[in-house]
């Protein structure tokens, strides 16, 4: 009979068994430097970098994700929708607020903490809203579409 494994912290409020190899997924939002954006606060971030997604996020973070998944969404929805609001703050939160399938550039950081090897997923053609794609892979029933190469 084996021994039971051990388990290790890796943050706050989360265990893993201790395994020479832990493959970590995070969900990640592609962020644009925002140095105008004055409606709520927001953090400081270069443009294109990513900011991981999780339960460890400050309020600034929050507030920086919020405004970018609003900034993908910021365009002027079908009729259905309603006409947009004229204030600055509805104006922008419009289609965060009235779009029933979202946009958000961003995907899945894969790190294997083994080989520090890194897969970011992200791309032109493929959002966060598409995460369920990776449990058709992870099933063995489906692929993962990385967006076209670059030409």
């Amino acid at each position: 009979m084996s021994p039971i494994p051990q388990l290790k912290p890796v943050a706050a409020r989360q265990w893993v068994r201790h395994h020479p190899r832990v493959i970590v997924m995070q969900p990640v939002l592609e962020i644009f430097a925002a140095d105008d954006f004055a409606l709520w606060p927001i953090g400081e971030h270069e443009s294109y970098g990513y900011l991981v997604l999780g339960g460890e996020l400050t309020p600034t973070e929050v507030g920086t994700a919020v405004m970018r998944i609003a900034d993908c969404n910021d365009f002027e929805p079908e009729e259905e929708h309603g006409p947009c609001p004229t204030d600055p703050l509805g104006t922008f939160l419009h289609g965060l607020l009235t779009m029933p399938d979202l946009f958000a550039a961003g995907g899945f950081r894969v790190t294997d903490n083994a080989t520090d090897a890194v897969f970011v997923e992200p791309g032109c053609c493929s959002g966060l809203e598409t995460w369920r794609d990776w449990l058709e892979v992870l099933d063995g029933t489906g692929y993962c579409y990385f967006g076209h190469d670059p030409s």
